[in-house]
């Protein structure tokens, strides 16, 4: 394991004055990685013990047996990372560019995310009689996870994936129904007809999507669109759903805080809240 994985593995379990040590290391492992113990104690406003506890503590044999592990570490995402996805590059490299898309996913969607938006969502999804998920192919788990999720918090939920039902089931909806399209493509005929039927019902309707301008936008009282990576698109030969799970986790949390199912918990206690 990485000397960086390591110290974050532990680093709620350490005492102020490793903790210390911990902080700085973090904030500039490049830098770290090249400095000798005295410095480090200094910069952190501890004692040169201090520093070589903690590297005991993280299985090394001292300082320089840590440092050098340290140094392995960083710096390894190069420059090439942040180029385009070539035929030509390493798995090396080719595992650090997809990662970086992954970041860079989630980081676009939270520069253009309407967040006042999403609230507004999760505001009408605690009020509703019933949420309808309509989905098909690689979105179904990501909506399941959430369903089950309300479902847990009293919030009747329910995933519809079957296309021969889809339209049917939508139009047994009506008013204080919510329905939400959930496509990375932002082109699934089925989905957008689901939410198009459901609509013209009387039902409320959302739609979440990777793509910006879906067709899909005309007919959802709320157009949730996430980022996606064209390069990701290319190599992996689908729309990949990174962006799209950062946001369902994090909108369930706030659904949860707003039914008060949890307190100061983790994502986790979303799923689980307290009886």
């Amino acid at each position: 394991m990485p000397a960086r994985m390591k110290l974050s593995s532990v680093y709620s379990t350490l005492p102020p004055a490793e903790r210390k040590v911990a902080d700085f290391i973090l904030s500039d492992p490049d830098r770290a990685a090249h400095m000798v113990i005295n410095d480090i104690a200094r910069e952190a406003g501890v004692s040169v013990p201090s520093v070589t506890r903690l590297a005991r503590k993280l299985g090394y044999s001292g300082f320089m047996d840590f440092r050098v592990s340290l140094a392995s570490g960083t710096s390894t995402i190069k420059h090439e990372s942040k180029l385009p996805i070539s035929s030509s590059d390493s798995d090396e490299l080719l595992i650090q560019k997809l990662m970086i898309g992954h970041m860079t996913a989630i980081e676009s969607t939270l520069r253009v995310l309407d967040t006042a938006g999403l609230t507004a969502l999760a505001e009408e999804i605690c009020k509703c009689r019933r949420v309808v998920w309509f989905c098909v192919g690689n979105c179904v788990q990501l909506a399941i996870n959430v369903s089950d999720g309300l479902c847990r918090m009293g919030i009747d939920s329910v995933v519809i994936d079957n296309r021969s039902v889809m339209e049917t089931y939508a139009g047994c909806l009506g008013k204080g129904d919510l329905a939400i399209g959930l496509t990375r493509t932002g082109k699934t005929q089925h989905t957008i007809d689901s939410i198009r039927i459901a609509k013209e019902k009387g039902a409320r309707t959302a739609f979440v999507t990777n793509l910006v301008n879906s067709v899909a936008e005309q007919y959802a009282d709320h157009f949730i669109c996430t980022s996606r990576q064209d390069d990701l698109y290319r190599i992996c030969g689908y729309e990949t759903g990174t962006a799209m799970c950062a946001l369902l986790e994090s909108f369930l949390i706030i659904i949860g805080r707003k039914k008060r199912a949890i307190a100061n918990l983790p994502f986790y206690g979303a799923m689980n809240p307290k009886k």
